[in-house]
């Protein structure tokens, strides 16, 4: 037994000695969220605008609970992070949320791997899964593949997974192993009598700039995409389109402590076709379709583009230590002057309260309002009200 601890001991001290020489600092994180929510929603008959209501209670986890890890090596760190999907896709199970290093080469960094996009800016609405406006105002479209390059100046470029169409099966970005269906898939290797070809020739690229003066931090930047789609029926001449899209993007804060306001302000062609605009807020069968996939996209059937603009503005204010009050409201605009034009708006109130060191409630009231689709029919009226339950450590 003494031999066996003098050499558990000399196996310890080794380890310790050689540590220091691999210098790499690990970190472990998490936070862990759940919501409790009542909701009242109206809808509404497209043949005659009357009105069904439905209302629900929810208790259920957020999909943006996570665990975790930072490593460090010198000038080169990694992140890999893993939680939940959207309540909506629990069959999906565990999702990769983040995954990817970068290299700190002086003058810069380099960073590869999976990432949300640069023009991502959310509000504090914490109702659906912290939706901050998804869909409503806020850009967020999912985390993707890319290669950005930061430069310690502020400007940066992002190249990232292209995106193509507003099918069913291209509500993701393109992957190189896209399913082949019974029409084309993303990467169109099979032959049907009814199909859509789509066609990528390069990335997503994103430019743009975040600096600081003084109390305000602020960003913004430019993104296009481009892909070709290709769509015959029953044997006829295919019909070809270029599909053209950008995105201006405009955000930041300004720190007037107590009281911060925040922004985010945007406006682009074929919005759809460059990100997911499709991620419309709703928990389970809540609002089953809030018509968010609407008319972002380049209509194919007239060969028009799509003009969006929108965004949203938000006031904080520290109450105490412990309280911070928010409010913000979001409008989004499409129109391709073709049909009705589609907009849709959001506001919250909500108090961000920490009641102990690593666990926070948020009590919240939201008010949707979808206005009317492209046919010029009454879309879904909502009023949430309930609560979201963070820990953190």
């Amino acid at each position: 037994m003494k031999k066996m601890n003098i050499a558990a001991m000399t196996c310890i001290a080794a380890l310790a000695c050689s540590a220091p020489a691999l210098a790499i600092d690990l970190n472990a994180y998490g936070n862990i969220k759940l919501g409790t929510f009542w909701t009242q929603n109206s809808f509404y008959s497209g043949a005659t605008g009357a009105a069904r209501h439905d209302s629900d209670f929810s208790l259920d986890n957020f999909g943006d609970s996570f665990i975790g890890v930072k490593v460090k090596d010198g000038e080169y760190s990694g992140v890999a992070e893993v939680g939940l999907y959207n309540p909506k896709a629990y069959s999906k199970g565990v999702e990769v949320r983040l995954l990817y290093g970068e290299w700190d080469f002086g003058e810069g960094k380099l960073r590869i791997g999976k990432t949300p996009s640069p023009y991502v800016f959310r509000s504090q609405q914490v109702w659906d899964s912290d939706g901050g406006f998804n869909g409503y105002g806020s850009l967020w479209d999912g985390r993707y593949a890319n290669i950005k390059v930061t430069m310690n100046n502020g400007f940066y470029v992002d190249a990232m997974q292209p995106r193509v169409g507003n099918q069913a099966n291209n509500t993701t970005n393109v992957s190189p192993n896209a399913d082949v269906t019974a029409a084309y898939s993303q990467t169109g290797n099979s032959y049907a009598a009814t199909y859509t070809d789509y066609d990528t020739m390069l990335p997503k690229m994103v430019v743009g700039y975040e600096g600081k003066l003084n109390n305000w931090t602020y960003g913004g930047g430019v993104a296009g995409n481009w892909y070709k789609v290709t769509s015959s029926t029953n044997n006829s001449t295919p019909v070809k389109h270029d599909i053209y899209s950008y995105l201006a993007f405009f955000h930041g804060k300004v720190d007037l402590a107590p009281v911060e306001l925040s922004y985010n302000v945007f406006t682009g062609q074929n919005v759809g076709d460059l990100m997911s605009t499709a991620t419309g807020n709703g928990t389970g069968n809540t609002l089953a379709n809030p018509g968010q996939a609407n008319g972002a996209y380049f209509d194919t059937l007239h060969g028009k583009n799509s003009h969006t603009y929108g965004g949203f503005g938000q006031v904080g204010y520290r109450a105490s230590d412990r309280a911070m009050l928010y409010t913000g409201v979001s409008y989004v605009r499409d129109d391709n002057k073709i049909a009705h034009a589609d907009a849709r708006m959001a506001s919250f109130v909500n108090l961000n309260y920490a009641l102990g060191k690593h666990i926070n409630i948020v009590p919240e009231i939201d008010y949707l309002n979808d206005f009317k689709n492209s046919l010029g029919q009454k879309e879904p009226r909502s009023l949430i009200a309930g609560a979201k339950w963070q820990m953190t450590f």
